[in-house]
């Protein structure tokens, strides 16, 4: 694969390591050019024969005569060997098995000068027909009687061998004298508008060519390169990390490995060019070539590179480079030493790959999987497990193109297959690049219009851009879609697609924004933080997360986005805006800006309103999961993390200026270290975390348990009570620490001071050892050694500013705090559902672990994962076709299964059971519970169905968990001198840990028959006729009024009234029935 920049002589390479002569009128590569391969001996290193593809007539008359291989003689070849082989081995099993037999294969017909289907014809024969033994002096005619000539004196060289070295049938066509290696040339074009497209291309069973003019300079822009914004050096950076990220893999799985694949050569063009003078020029390839090694140092994609460097003259004649000849060498050496180099196929695989060649060749540019598996098993390729190996296989090499794979879930990536490269590169490439005709009556220029200048292409156009595929249409835009190149663009709320006209956004075409002020205007109020990629963020990459989130705007409801090259404002919902911006392309990271839109627009610079904290963290995990998507898709080591900007006033270095605000100037704080803190600090200073937790949802409250100190005597203890008090807990002992060592201001004396001690109490304790530890262990235990003495603890703190000290004892609240009985995992889109399901876990008395956004992401995350699955009775797995094709979630539920937990699926969106991909082998065996098969006959069924549902998923997790029967309900909920009367109530009662004023219908005790409505008239409490028998109403009256407000935010009839109970009626149906 030559990959580099414009006009610097890719095109050219490939005709010089072809034998091809120069072209100084050689026209630029558009899109990816995939129509030449060639072949090379081990044992001949003297030329590359070259084999055309396609239709390129001229070359193909000038090398009519030394073409060496085609793709029907080179299959032919390679078959004919394995033939020779099979047969060696058979006749070698049964010389052993009796020496004194004979050899003869019968009824075979001599089919001499044998295509490759003659070929196929005569395995058949050999394989079909009885094997006869007779002597081996006759061995050798009867062989040349039975079987065509190639392959009899291909048997006769193996034999020959075996009995000359002793070596297995195998190793004879192994040895490097005789091994050809075929090469696929792939020429990538340099301009800037192909590389979205490239990237969908790029594989691991690959050498890479990394080209560039040593004319240019290597840190400066030439003028070839001015309307790019990239030198030399940038170039070749962004091309080795876009290989890295997409196709990097261990070359061997050893430890001691140094080396990955795919090999980077790096390759000079131009070199006489340089000076006249060889000495001179020499000199300056050395002083360019160092340059390069020294840019190299401690890149990630160092371990890719190839050395040494190689500079070349393409206008040499053919044997004059010296150093071409040395390329040519290096890059056969590096080539044959490969893994996959010398794998050995199976017959049937070989025969399959003619038959695609074929298909090919007569046109068919794309087949479904289901059609592919029917020509596979007319080759005895009966498994689909083995013909989706066979087509990533194929993908690998070049020969087609399959996405499909266990690590993705959607159908049209795994049913397609594309049969013709060349084909789907110059589709793609029209898409990008095509220019509306030169026609003052074109009917079509509003069209064209359109896309030219807000990259929005409209179904119309579609004959007129692909005129030779118009049967292919709708198979080449939901290819685009799902390579995230296009999304479609949906029509108004309410309105269908005008005229019946579809339209689709493309990122790559989309028009430069001129003013940003007419996009947004950024105010203190905004949640911002940034996305950094460690130094690679390809424009691909944005175009890909612009159409993820296009789509994902338009679900919540967006219509009219703004949308730009490197720039997108998109709809969130009513009140807030979505703003995603590509920084400058040096930076290599994406703004994102989270704006309340409510009272005034995006663009004013008067808005006062901070966004949700859950719309903020519902951005980011969504942000996040996209990412995640495209890492296990397209990018494999795609690395990023999330900042928010550092308040702090350092004085930047290139303005002389404090809080810079430059984009160059910026300096970070990583988020999640920010969420999990009270205090980080930067390398300026120690910065405070709230201004940005405001953001984010709240932590969950955690409490320590009580009593907070084992019962102790801290009179008795003062002096040392650290060493009279060695239980203690550590938390205690650290925030004594810091406070020791803190200001006056912040000290333990202020903070006694500041409780209300006296000074003769003060003096005693700074009589211990520890004053600190002293004050503090008093406070607890003298203020009623319970959480709310923590509490108060804390509120001092706070009020002195003791922010370290602050997080210590948060730090420990948290870890204390009791860990969940039941683990949600769910993917992101469901939360709302999840949320409801939590809530009615919680009510029945299960404490529920689900990530709502407030923890983070990473490390931090993934702690905190850990945590919930290792402390939790049972996980329940909420399934969704999203949930099945996620990389986390499948790792969560595996996890889950190798810690031995009880898994429940929930069944929130309907799938196939067991579910596709890796999911399947924890699944199969598990009864699922359908959420979505739920509902009757009319709207109230619905919700009793669901009743069921819950109650079964209630059920079923009662048998690993125990509830939490604490009541919910203040002792002074029950009228003055009335106690419930019998212990089954109060503990059905308890059984909900949730305030009167939350109540939802959900509360309410259901009749178990189906078709009753539960939540008609409904006019009390949960108390109703289940719960009390008739003879009890009297002891407990409870219906709720609003005269007298109480701590629940409701009152008290003290009149006490009897109950009423819910009014249930009978739906439509029933009543009919």
């Amino acid at each position: 694969m030559l990959v580099g920049q414009e006009r610097v002589g890719k095109t050219s390479l490939m005709r010089s390591l072809t034998g091809e002569s120069h072209n100084k009128d050689e026209e630029s590569t558009n899109g990816i050019n995939l129509s030449a391969s060639c072949s090379f001996n081990l044992s001949n290193r003297t030329s590359w024969k070259l084999a055309i593809k396609g239709d390129d007539t001229a070359r193909k008359e000038k090398f009519e005569n030394s073409v060496d291989i085609d793709a029907s003689s080179d299959l032919e070849e390679e078959y004919n060997r394995a033939i020779a082989n099979n047969i060696a081995l058979e006749l070698m099993a049964i010389k052993k098995k009796d020496a004194d037999m004979q050899t003869v294969i019968r009824n075979t017909e001599n089919k001499k000068g044998s295509t490759v289907n003659s070929s196929f014809a005569a395995l058949d024969s050999i394989i079909d027909k009885d094997i006869v033994l007779v002597s081996k002096s006759s061995q050798q005619s009867v062989l040349h009687e039975g079987v065509p000539d190639k392959i009899a004196s291909l048997v006769q060289v193996i034999l020959d061998e075996i009995e000359g070295t002793r070596v297995e049938p195998a190793d004879v066509f192994s040895t490097d004298r005789d091994q050809k290696i075929v090469l696929n040339i792939w020429d990538f074009a340099g301009q800037a508008v192909y590389y979205t497209t490239h990237q969908v291309f790029l594989t691991s069973r690959a050498v890479y060519c990394f080209v560039f003019n040593l004319c240019d300079e290597l840190t400066t822009k030439s003028i070839v390169q001015q309307e790019s914004s990239m030198s030399t050096l940038e170039y070749m950076d962004f091309w080795m990390r876009s290989i890295h990220a997409h196709a990097a893999e261990n070359t061997r799985n050893n430890v001691d490995n140094t080396t990955l694949a795919p090999p980077i050569f790096i390759v000079g063009t131009h070199r006489d060019s340089l000076n006249i003078d060889p000495i001179v020029r020499a000199n300056m390839v050395d002083s360019n070539f160092a340059k390069i090694r020294d840019f190299l140092v401690g890149k990630p994609y160092t371990k890719h590179v190839v050395f040494p460097f190689f500079a070349i003259e393409n206008s040499a004649e053919p044997g004059e480079d010296i150093q071409l000849e040395k390329l040519r060498a290096h890059i056969e050496f590096i080539a044959s030493k490969q893994s996959y180099i010398g794998e050995q196929l199976p017959i049937k695989w070989l025969r399959f790959e003619h038959d695609i060649t074929q298909q090919a060749d007569v046109g068919i540019q794309f087949a479904t999987f289901n059609q592919v598996y029917e020509l596979a098993v007319n080759h005895n390729i009966t498994s689909r497990s083995e013909v989706q190996a066979l087509l990533t296989f194929y993908h690998d090499l070049g020969t087609l193109i399959y996405f499909g794979s266990n690590i993705t879930n959607d159908y049209i990536l795994n049913n397609t297959v594309v049969l013709n490269p060349q084909w789907l590169v110059s589709m793609f490439q029209k898409i990008t690049t095509i220019n509306p005709p030169e026609d003052k009556w074109n009917l079509m220029s509003d069209y064209w219009r359109q896309l030219v200048e807000n990259g929005v292409l409209e179904e119309s156009l579609l004959p007129f851009i692909w005129p030779d595929a118009t049967d292919h249409h709708t198979f080449l835009l939901g290819l685009m879609s799902k390579f995230d190149l296009i999304c479609s663009k949906l029509p108004p709320t309410g309105q269908m697609y005008r005229y019946g006209n579809k339209s689709w956004y493309v990122p790559m075409r989309f028009g430069q924004c001129q003013d940003k002020h007419n996009v947004y205007v950024q105010t203190v109020h905004d949640a911002l933080f940034y996305i950094d990629f460690s130094g690679f963020l390809p424009k691909g990459l944005f175009h890909r997360m612009q159409v993820k989130v296009i789509q994902w705007s338009q679900e919540q409801g967006g219509r009219d986005l703004y949308l730009a090259q490197g720039i997108a404002r998109l709809f969130v919902d009513s009140d807030h805006d979505l703003l995603i911006e590509m920084c400058p392309s040096h930076l290599h990271r994406i703004k994102v800006l989270v704006m309340h839109v409510r009272h005034k627009e995006a663009t004013s610079s008067n808005r006062k309103t901070s966004p949700l904290p859950e719309v903020v963290a519902k951005i980011r995990h969504f942000l996040e999961s996209c990412l995640e998507d495209l890492r296990v898709m397209w990018m494999k080591r795609l690395a990023y993390k999330m900042f928010f900007v550092c308040p702090c006033d350092k004085v930047c270095i290139v303005h002389n200026q404090e809080s810079c605000s430059s984009e160059d100037c910026l300096h970070f704080l990583d988020l999640n270290e920010c969420l999990a803190n009270q205090i980080v600090c930067c390398e300026h200073r120690r910065i405070k975390t709230e201004s940005f937790k405001r953001w984010f949802p709240a932590l969950n409250s955690s409490e320590f348990r009580e009593p907070i100190l084992a019962p102790l005597s801290i009179d008795k203890g003062l002096g040392n009570v650290e060493h009279n008090f060695p239980s203690l807990p550590s938390w205690l002992k650290g925030a004594a620490k810091l406070l020791n060592g803190a200001a006056d201001n912040q000290g333990w004396f202020a903070l006694a001071r500041l409780m209300g001690y006296k000074q003769n109490r003060i003096d005693l304790f700074n009589e211990d050892l520890n004053p600190s530890l002293a004050l503090l262990t008093d406070w607890i235990v003298t203020s009623g050694n319970t959480t709310m003495s923590v509490d108060v603890l804390l509120h001092y703190l706070q009020q002195l500013g003791c922010v370290e000290v602050l997080d210590v004892i948060s730090r420990a609240k948290e870890f204390e705090f009791d860990r969940p009985q039941v683990f949600l995992s769910y993917q992101w889109d469901m939360q709302d559902e999840v949320s409801l399901l939590r809530d009615y876990l919680e009510r029945c008395g299960y404490s529920c672990w689900m990530d709502i956004g407030q923890m983070g992401a990473g490390d931090q995350l993934s702690n905190k994962i850990d945590q919930g699955l290792r402390g939790c009775k049972v996980v329940i797995a909420c399934i969704t076709p999203k949930y099945i094709a996620s990389h986390l979630c499948n790792r969560e539920l595996w996890l889950a299964d190798m810690l031995h937990k009880p898994i429940i699926p929930v069944v929130l969106e309907m799938v196939s059971w067991p579910p596709p991909g890796a999911m399947a082998v924890i699944l199969s065996q598990l009864v699922y519970i359908n959420m979505k098969g739920v509902g009757g006959h009319g709207g109230t069924g619905i919700h009793a169905d669901l009743m069921d549902k819950y109650s079964e998923l209630r059920q079923r997790i009662s048998l690993y968990a125990k509830p939490d029967l604490t009541p919910c309900v203040d002792s002074t909920f029950w009228p003055p001198q009335q106690k419930p009367v019998s212990d089954v109530t109060s503990e059905r009662i308890s059984g909900y840990r949730t305030s009167m004023s939350s109540l939802s219908e959900l509360d309410f005790h259901h009749r178990q028959t189906s078709h009753y409505e539960p939540s008609l008239e409904v006019t009390v409490s949960r108390f109703s006729e289940p719960l009390v028998t008739t003879s009890h109403v009297d002891s407990y009256q409870t219906n709720i009024s609003m005269n007298q407000p109480t701590q629940y935010g409701r009152g008290f009839d003290h009149s006490y009234p009897p109950v009423t109970q819910a009014n249930v009626k009978k739906c439509a149906v029933c009543i009919v029935l």
